[in-house]
């Protein structure tokens, strides 16, 4: 392995360094079948519709959070995965804007988001989210984080349960880990890679290998019958992102380790894989779910890693159907103050 394979991390949201095993996937909780009849997955609902709302949110460290922002009723708080942006969430913008206020975010060194003082570190992306949800006053929001937004979230739970408590009514984690998220072997030689690959940029030097970045690494990242359009864009953002921050965005990811932090998280939570990620295949959700003390864990046939542009529309209705069940909680437990789970 060599630099090249850091490029190839920036434009396929690290396909090329996990390596290419399958996950299995003997018994699950739910199982959904292929793609789901609805409307077409056409061009256009993966560009950002009309009305959005911009919002720039100073951190505590000093640092800038961009957050874009459509439709009314609960918040729904979207989270991406590493070398994404908040339009990668375009799809879910059409879609649930009629029932929710969504909100996509810019983790920090992503799109126009900008670390403060504190530098990167999931801490430091879960006192982003804290800052955020305070900021606009959110209350009873559901957070969906994909991938690194997935740990981003868990370590929010581990570092704001005040917080979580108050604004926070359910977690969905789409496609992430709960910890080891390199394999043993690759996590050795991707330590040494992001050391290497920072003293190059941090000698001005630009990062080799931006332009070995092809169709084919990013097609890691997608199931079954991908859009060539949503491939393009996830290759795009990858290419646009700042070399260092990408460096300093794998790099907090190493340690990650949410394992006991999840055990004593009570807020209802679901769990979505497909049975073609890579990167965080089913085995990997299946010990997440089994984690937290209430959640739901659903796996969906031939969908690969980037669950929010491949399929769409059975990712509104799970998350729809979150909703309702949050809502029917909340009533019983209004009509029986002194129930017990």
């Amino acid at each position: 392995m060599n630099l090249k394979k850091l490029a190839l991390i920036a434009a396929g949201t690290g396909a090329a360094a996990f390596g290419l095993y399958r996950a299995t996937h003997p018994s699950v909780a739910r199982t959904a079948g292929g793609r789901s009849v609805g409307r077409p997955l056409t061009d256009d609902r993966f560009a950002l519709p009309d009305g959005m709302t911009d919002h720039h949110i100073t951190t505590r460290d000093g640092g800038t959070i961009h957050a874009i922002e459509r439709g009314e009723g609960r918040p729904l708080v979207l989270l991406h995965g590493i070398t994404l942006r908040s339009d990668v969430w375009a799809p879910q913008m059409h879609d649930l804007s009629d029932q929710f206020r969504v909100i996509a975010v810019d983790l920090r060194g992503h799109g126009t988001s900008s670390p403060g003082e504190g530098g990167f570190g999931l801490t430091r992306l879960a006192d982003d989210l804290a800052d955020l949800l305070e900021a606009l006053d959110l209350h009873d929001a559901i957070v969906v984080g994909h991938s690194m937004g997935g740990m981003t979230l868990m370590t929010f739970c581990a570092e704001h349960p005040d917080v979580l408590a108050e604004r926070v009514a359910g977690t969905v984690f789409l496609n992430t880990r709960a910890h080891q998220v390199f394999p043993p072997g690759v996590d050795r030689q991707m330590r040494r890679l992001v050391g290497r690959g920072s003293a190059v940029v941090e000698g001005g030097r630009a990062l080799p290998g931006a332009d070995v970045a092809t169709g084919r690494v990013v097609r890691l990242a997608f199931g079954s019958r991908p859009s060539p359009t949503a491939m393009r864009i996830v290759a795009d953002m990858g290419a646009s992102m700042d070399p260092a921050a990408m460096l300093a965005s794998v790099d907090q990811m190493f340690d990650h380790d949410a394992r006991e932090a999840l055990r004593r998280t009570e807020t209802p939570s679901m769990v979505v894989v497909g049975t073609r990620d890579l990167l965080t295949p089913v085995p990997a959700s299946r010990h997440l779910a089994r984690l937290l003390p209430d959640s739901d864990f659903v796996v969906l046939r031939g969908a690969g890693h980037q669950m929010m542009q491949e399929r769409p529309d059975e990712l509104a209705e799970l998350l729809r159907g979150f909703h309702d069940a949050l809502a029917e909680r909340a009533s019983a437990e209004e009509i029986s103050p002194d129930r017990r789970r």
